[in-house]
């Protein structure tokens, strides 16, 4: 299948979730490498689990680690992106050896004016912003404005308020780079229920 924008899906835990994403045409699996997060993959399980799959990027997911840890756990983990779930200085993203997915956090007291001044020092270090909310559960009028304002100039990936409802709308409206999406636990081993992903990727349809 081909789809119509970038789909980045992340917290990729299990084997069912990354064969029935990458068959669905999605681009990048994103997998969290930090042992102490609860969507942690072992560098068994990944080497497992990207062994099946081919023709998608492997993003590694890392948050508030010194960036030598970072490059120890690249030792482990055979990616092709990292994805930065905090804020690094610039010259720490340059010490790192793979393209990077900036996640950048967006809520109701966000300054537009900050967050443009922040994304045009960044733009020239990274291939994508991801742009993501624990606020905003949907995207209204004005997060159309502003997202479609910010991706003239960034190459941005929506991560938050997308649904079957709005997801065509959103991407014509915005004209992102790409979306964002997260995986899932399995109901039991080999078992998922692929209802929401699969509502979603209908609307990304060629």
């Amino acid at each position: 299948m081909a789809l119509s924008t970038i789909v980045l899906v992340n917290q990729i835990t299990n084997l069912s979730d990354a064969r029935y994403c990458a068959g669905m045409g999605v681009e990048m699996l994103g997998f969290n490498l930090q042992s102490q997060h609860p969507q942690h993959i072992t560098p068994q399980a990944f080497k497992e689990i990207s062994g099946w799959v081919s023709g998608v990027k492997l993003v590694g997911e890392v948050q508030e680690l010194p960036t030598q840890e970072v490059e120890e756990l690249l030792l482990d983990y055979n990616v092709d992106m990292l994805q930065l779930n905090s804020l690094y200085l610039i010259e720490e993203l340059d010490e790192l050896p793979l393209p990077i997915i900036l996640r950048v956090m967006i809520d109701k007291d966000t300054v537009e004016e900050n967050l443009r001044g922040l994304l045009e020092l960044y733009h020239p270090h990274v291939e994508y912003f991801l742009i993501d909310s624990e606020d905003f559960q949907s995207i209204d009028e004005t997060n159309f404005k502003f997202l479609r304002d910010i991706s003239k100039n960034h190459p941005i990936i929506i991560g938050f308020g997308l649904t079957k409802e709005n997801t065509r709308e959103a991407l014509d409206k915005i004209q992102p780079a790409g979306i964002a999406l997260k995986g899932s636990e399995e109901i039991r081993p080999g078992f998922k229920n692929f209802d929401e992903l699969e509502e979603i990727f209908e609307q990304l349809e060629d």
